[in-house]
């Protein structure tokens, strides 16, 4: 297994990842608690956090790296729901809500997470009040998420609409500078998330590429026109 990016520090209390979007931006006797409860765990690239439909024991936060988070549909298809983000909390709304898992969650690339044993972590909520109130954002965020992503298949936007969309979404949430976004997924991944087929995301994303609107290196997108892409969404805008 490849070795994994080194974090800047493994306790909580001492990361400098934390900011005030994370459940983990908490007072340090919180930090501190969150420390000695978590278990560090790795995952490489293809392995799975956790399956859908099983028992929640344990909540996991994204430390480095990323998951792709799918779900069965009742004809079987898997839909991805979306990519987690650094510091999201993996599990968090069936762990509440008892139930279990409601997708499940695969290692994009070389991982590392937190992890916590369910009852731990709700004993923590009630022990500390801010962090309820961070569950509780961090709970909004992905209903949030989960509602872009029925506007995005159900509101009859186009392939090209679709990733147009989704490429100004990755750039504001993923891009490392100005105009360079790290995608690592396969176009029939992206497919899955778009809703639509593997062979037509190819056809949009070359079409972009021979406009000149994004280049693609690898795993790479540099994307060189967002007014382009806003443009699709907005017809009416498109210069001809």
């Amino acid at each position: 297994m490849p070795d994994l990016p080194i974090l800047v520090s493994s306790k909580c209390q001492s990361c400098e990842s934390r900011n005030q979007n994370w459940f983990c931006n908490l007072q340090p006797e919180a930090l501190i608690e969150l420390d000695r409860i978590k278990q560090v765990r790795t995952f490489a690239r293809g392995d799975s956090l956790f399956d859908e439909g099983k028992p929640v024991h344990e909540l996991m936060i994204v430390c480095e790296g990323a998951a792709t988070l799918t779900f069965s549909s009742p004809v079987g298809n898997v839909v991805m729901l979306g990519l987690s983000e650094r510091g999201e909390v993996l599990g968090l709304s069936s762990a509440i809500s008892g139930r279990r898992y409601e997708v499940s969650a695969e290692a994009l690339e070389n991982t590392r997470v937190a992890a916590f044993a369910r009852s731990d972590f709700l004993k923590f909520l009630e022990r500390f009040p801010p962090a309820a109130i961070n569950a509780g954002t961090e709970l909004s965020r992905k209903v949030n998420r989960a509602y872009d992503k029925i506007r995005l298949i159900g509101s009859g936007l186009s392939v090209r609409q679709r990733l147009a969309a989704w490429l100004l979404h990755m750039q504001e949430t993923h891009a490392d500078r100005c105009n360079l976004v790290t995608i690592v997924l396969t176009h029939g991944r992206i497919a899955q998330l778009l809703g639509v087929s593997r062979e037509s995301v190819t056809r949009a994303i070359s079409n972009l590429r021979r406009r000149g609107v994004v280049e693609v290196r690898g795993i790479h997108f540099y994307v060189h026109d967002r007014n382009y892409l806003r443009s699709l969404l907005h017809p009416s805008k498109l210069a001809h």
